[in-house]
Order: structure tokens, then C-alpha cells, then sequence
């Protein structure tokens, strides 16, 4: 009597591998694209999270400390540029100005009455009036111009009124003339080129590719506080369909 064979054929280990080796390929995609989408909603969320820090700074503001009785924050000034290398260079400044009265004008007139500025002039050098701090987008995302692949370039002021502590948001958007923040008296120059209106960045999570999977994050028009930064919807956005 013959004995019955055990074991598997060539073919069916064979099977056996490549049905393996495509349910391992099948999960690793999607471990890897779950992984890309968490990175592209972690660069958004933090980037609406740097604006709304701002209003939030501005609104609960400290002291210069140090005994600069005669100094205070009025609010933030958060400055876009780009590298050389066309890389984004985003700086948040304090804007400090004297104390005083101011009256009851507009706060552009109340912030030149009180000299407020992001820099001071000491024995002819210009250092920082207040914190200045750098932010740089997660995971090499860039933050973009609606019109194009370009960094955003411009000004969103965060300012508290003096008198009546009440929050504005004024904005300056330049092709290729950020503010010189090196130069005293910068801020105070250009306050008449400000206006309150929209401002929206498109936020490339995918690090300055050409591709149009843009999130648009909007500052709205007159945003008294942190509700004011908005995520808009993809089929408002104004990020899509730019020309590669």
C-alpha cells in the first residue's frame, strides 16, 4: 500500500508567496499614505494654530518686563518673506509703543501717536523692540500665494486699540517688497499702506511640488479674534486649479 504525499506542491508555495507579497505591498501603501495625509493635515492644523496663537498673545499680552514702565504691546506683527531659495521666512514680532493717551481716533492714528514700532534705534543700531519669534511650516510645507507656487509675501498686523482694548486685523501684501524690518521705524512708515480686508494662504503640504492639493487658510475680513482664521472648503478654496 503507497503512503499519501504531505507537504505543498512548488505551485501552490509559489501562490502562497505572491498572494503574500501582495497583501504586505496593499498594506504598506496604505500604512504610507495614511501616514502622508496625517502629515498634511498636521502641517494645515499647525499653521492655523500659529495664526490663532497670535490673536490669543494679543488679546492676553504680558508686560515688557524689565521695569519698561514707559513701554507697552499693542500686538503682533507677523512678517511673510522668502528665502534665496525661495523658501518661506516668517517672523512674528511684538509691536510696542509708548504709554499714553490717545483719544478716541482710529487705532492706526492711536499706534503712530505712540511711536509703535517692531524695532527701536540704540546708539545707532537697530535691535527688536520686543520677542521676535520664527516659524517655520511642518514637514517642509509651504505657504503659498493663491495665484501661484510662490511663497506669500506681506504683513498681517494683530493690533489691540490702547484705549478701548478692542482687536483689529489689518493686512499688507506685496509682490516683492516685504517690510524691511531692519530698518527703525519700518512699521510706523508703512502703517497707511495696511487695510482690513481678506487674506488667504495656501498651505502646499507638499513641500513647494506644483500640485493642486493646496488648503486654503483665510484671516477673515475685520477678524476681531482667533475665530477670525478660518480652513476653507475645497469647493471654495481659492488654492485650486493654479496653472503648473
Amino acid at each position: 500500500m503507497h503512503s499519501k504525499r504531505s507537504g505543498f506542491t512548488l505551485i501552490e508555495v509559489a501562490l502562497f508567496l505572491a498572494i503574500t507579497g501582495i497583501l504586505f505591498a496593499s498594506v504598506t501603501i496604505g500604512v504610507q499614505n495614511s501616514i502622508f495625509q496625517q502629515r498634511e493635515n498636521d502641517a494645515v492644523q499647525n499653521f492655523v494654530e500659529f495664526l490663532k496663537t497670535a490673536y490669543s498673545e494679543t488679546m492676553n499680552v504680558e508686560s515688557l518686563g524689565g521695569g519698561r514702565s514707559e513701554k507697552a504691546i499693542y500686538g503682533k506683527l507677523i512678517t511673510f518673506g522668502a528665502t534665496s531659495e525661495g523658501k518661506n521666512a516668517i517672523y512674528t514680532y511684538d509691536v510696542v509703543g509708548d504709554v499714553g493717551d490717545v483719544g478716541t481716533g482710529s487705532v492706526i492714528e492711536a499706534l503712530r501717536s505712540l511711536n509703535a514700532d517692531v524695532t527701536i534705534s540704540e546708539d545707532g543700531s537697530v535691535k527688536p523692540a520686543g520677542i521676535v519669534e520664527n516659524y517655520k511650516p511642518r514637514w517642509s510645507a509651504m505657504i503659498e500665494k493663491t495665484d501661484s507656487f510662490t511663497p506669500f509675501v506681506g504683513e498681517v498686523m494683530i493690533i489691540r486699540h490702547p484705549k478701548s482694548g478692542t482687536i483689529y486685523t489689518f493686512v499688507r501684501k506685496k509682490e516683492n517688497d516685504p517690510l524691511n524690518i531692519e530698518e527703525a521705524g519700518a512699521l510706523k512708515a508703512a502703517l497707511k499702506d495696511f487695510s482690513i480686508e481678506n487674506v488667504d494662504f495656501c498651505v502646499n503640504p507638499t513641500g513647494g511640488e506644483k500640485r493642486n492639493n493646496r488648503r486654503d487658510v483665510r484671516i477673515v475680513s475685520g477678524a476681531r479674534n482667533s475665530t477670525g482664521v478660518q480652513l476653507i472648503s475645497d469647493n471654495e478654496s481659492l488654492c485650486n486649479d493654479v496653472e503648473n
